[in-house]
């Protein structure tokens, strides 16, 4: 599998809108550099296109459309799904899925009239296992 980073976006602080990057400094252990969610296992946010597009479309939002933000949006996934433990290489940075996937709450729309949402699974976290820049346009391989 080979994808490509379509987006960068840090979060400086706690519920603030996102800054878009043309690159971003990915810091081993702690995650993005200046972005308000450091360290853990949810270090880092990654979508793909086809749920950014999807969440768009949405006439009725679930609460995480407001609260689930991505920091790096990727393009070119089979499937959209990425599995828990993968190594990813992403520009100069190494990242691996965190076993800590994306649940619904149940205080949603959506979730309380079981609907499914395409967040669930499919948007995932990452830590970050080697530090490295990481650009608008590079390619994300899943390491062997």
């Amino acid at each position: 599998m080979t994808a490509r980073i379509v987006a960068l976006t840090k979060f400086p602080t706690k519920g603030s809108h996102g800054q878009t990057l043309q690159e971003a400094n990915l810091l081993a252990g702690l995650g993005m550099e200046g972005n308000f969610y450091q360290g853990g296992e949810r270090q880092l946010c990654l979508f793909t296109e086809e749920i950014r597009e999807w969440m768009d479309m949405q006439a009725e939002q679930g609460i995480c459309f407001r609260r689930f933000k991505e920091n790096l949006l990727l393009a070119g996934i089979p499937g959209g799904i990425l599995p828990p433990d993968a190594h990813l290489q992403a520009g100069d940075a190494v990242l691996q899925i965190s076993k800590d996937l994306k649940s619904c709450h149940d205080e949603c729309k959506l979730s309380s009239r079981g609907a499914r949402c395409q967040l669930s699974g499919i948007a995932v976290f990452a830590t970050v296992e080697r530090s490295g820049l990481v650009r608008i346009g590079d390619c994300v391989c899943v390491q062997e």
